[in-house]
C-alpha cells in the first residue's frame, strides 16, 4: 500500500471511494488477524468520505455552503481519526517488538497545510463584503 496513492486516489471520481473502502478494510482485516477488540466498517469511512466530497469542489460564501463546509471538515476529521485510531491499534496489538509512536515531518506538513486551508475559508468568509 502506497499512503501518497491512496490519499491522491481520493480525488478520483468513484474509483476513489473504492480505494477509501479497500483501504479501510485492509485495516479491518488487519485487526482481526491479531485479534484487536477494534473494529473497523469500510462501508462507514465511505460513507464519510462520500460526504467530504460533496462540497470539496464549490467555492462559496452563502451560509448554506458554509454550513456544508463545516459538514465537510467534520466528515473528513472523523473519518481520518476513526482509520487512523484503528491503525494504531493494529499497531500496538501486532507481534513484534513494540513500536514508537511518532509524528513524522510529512504529517505536520500535511497538518499546516490543513490548517491553512481551513484558516483561509474562515478567512475569506469573515472578510467578503455583503449588501
Amino acid at each position: 500500500m502506497q499512503p501518497l496513492g491512496h490519499a491522491l486516489s481520493v480525488f478520483v471520481p468513484g474509483y476513489g471511494l473504492w480505494q477509501v473502502h479497500r483501504h479501510f478494510a485492509l485495516i479491518g482485516s488487519g485487526l482481526e488477524k491479531v485479534g484487536a477488540k477494534t473494529k473497523v466498517d469500510p462501508l462507514t469511512a465511505t460513507i464519510g468520505v462520500a460526504l467530504w466530497s460533496l462540497t470539496f469542489l464549490h467555492y462559496s460564501t452563502e451560509p448554506l455552503f458554509v454550513a456544508l463546509d463545516m459538514i465537510e471538515l467534520l466528515a473528513a476529521t472523523a473519518v481520518v481519526v476513526y482509520g487512523q485510531r484503528a491503525l494504531n491499534q493494529y499497531w500496538r496489538a501486532r507481534p513484534g517488538p513494540s513500536i514508537e509512536e511518532r509524528v513524522l515531518p510529512a504529517d505536520w506538513i500535511a497538518m499546516g497545510l490543513a490548517a491553512a486551508y481551513f484558516l483561509s475559508w474562515v478567512l475569506t468568509y469573515v472578510t467578503t463584503a455583503t449588501n
